[in-house]
């Protein structure tokens, strides 16, 4: 599969609470069993709160390590990671894209060559597998840096698609296959006895998708609706105008921003490699999360199955709701937060090779 497909590839955190979110689920309305939303762009937190889902936030290592937990790694696959961590370690350190005058780019050379590796971490680059496509797919995340910061005009918004673009290269530097519209078709899922369809603003697979479950993650990148169109933009989902307050590290905040990407997350699972799960990222200009949606087996399917015009919530016992955990966010642009950030995706890469390859097969 060619990885430049639709773009071009344990520690516990302080702040972290151990308490659900358990919102009280609003009595049903006529208008409410009326009205089904038949596409996850419908989504919103009353309907969210019908399936029972309860929100935790988790530390961005655990949720990968301990809840997504796509194979065991062994103490030399985490000194493998660090070794990495240390080699893809740049100083390229912004708050914002849009604060960078445009002629700052120019030449490109002089301008990405602040946080060019050092000969050290070239050596260690050249030599780890998980790094074999870091160097190439780093002049191309420089390259649509710059492009974005010199086209950038004064008093105007940077399009979230070329945030989108730009977190995609971010992705590649670590091998990881990317896939966006048009080459996303719309998926399709059961949900309370009626057919829901959703299409991801971009997904990042495995090796082969027409393995089974090929879905590594499910990405959602925030719109807001006084975005200005851009001619080159693909075809927008119905997009809800979100707040300008901040999103708090320590509550979820307005849940309705979230019921979106929580649909997207239930229309995928069956495609996920990890049972009763699925991998997600949230993106917000260069502000990223990372997400997991667990969902046993038996919840899943009385979600699936029960009549959508029945008033009230799916019926679960306790222990049976689904669980959306979701990190605190994390600027690619700042060094100390892309560190952790590039650590998360290295333990994701390095499991879905050991994964793909088996224990056994990756040491005969």
């Amino acid at each position: 599969m060619d990885e430049n497909i639709g773009c071009s590839e344990v520690e516990t955190s302080s702040g972290c609470s151990d308490d659900f979110d358990n919102s009280k689920t609003i009595s049903p309305s006529s208008t409410d069993i009326e009205h089904f939303p038949k596409s996850t762009s419908d989504w919103d937190s009353h309907f969210v709160d019908k399936l029972g889902v309860r929100y935790k936030q988790e530390d961005i290592f655990r949720i990968i390590l301990f809840e997504w937990s796509l194979f065991h790694l062994h103490k030399e696959d985490h000194l493998e990671v660090e070794r990495c961590l240390s080699a893809c370690n740049l100083k390229l350190n912004y708050d914002s894209l849009e604060t960078l005058p445009p002629n700052t780019t120019t030449p490109i050379e002089k301008f990405a060559s602040g946080w060019e590796p050092s000969s050290q971490q070239l050596r260690v680059i050249q030599t780890e597998p998980l790094l074999k496509r870091f160097l190439f797919k780093l002049d191309e995340f420089n390259f649509c840096l710059a492009q974005i910061i010199s086209k950038n005009k004064p008093s105007t918004s940077i399009s979230e698609w070329k945030y989108q673009s730009l977190f995609e290269k971010l992705l590649q530097l670590f091998g990881i296959y990317t896939c966006t519209q048009p080459f996303i078709s719309t998926k399709k899922a059961q949900i309370m006895g009626r057919t829901v369809t959703s299409k991801a603003d971009v997904i990042c697979y495995r090796k082969d998708p027409a393995l089974e479950g090929p879905v590594l993650c499910v990405c959602e990148v925030k719109k807001t609706l006084a975005e200005e169109a851009d001619e080159l933009s693909p075809p927008r989902k119905k997009l809800r105008a979100t707040s300008s307050k901040e999103v708090t590290d320590t509550y979820i905040g307005d849940q309705s921003l979230w019921s979106q990407h929580i649909g997207e997350l239930f229309v995928y699972m069956d495609e996920s490699p990890r049972n009763e799960g699925i991998l997600g990222f949230t993106i917000e200009k260069t502000w990223v999360r990372v997400t997991f949606l667990e969902v046993k087996e038996p919840s899943l399917e009385k979600i699936r199955n029960r009549p959508g015009n029945r008033p009230g919530s799916v019926e679960l016992n306790e222990g049976e709701h689904p669980i959306f955990y979701y990190s605190k966010r994390f600027n690619f642009l700042q060094q100390d937060d892309r560190k952790t950030l590039f650590k998360a995706l290295l333990l994701m890469k390095i499991m879905q090779d050991r994964f793909e390859a088996g224990r056994d097969a990756a040491r005969s």
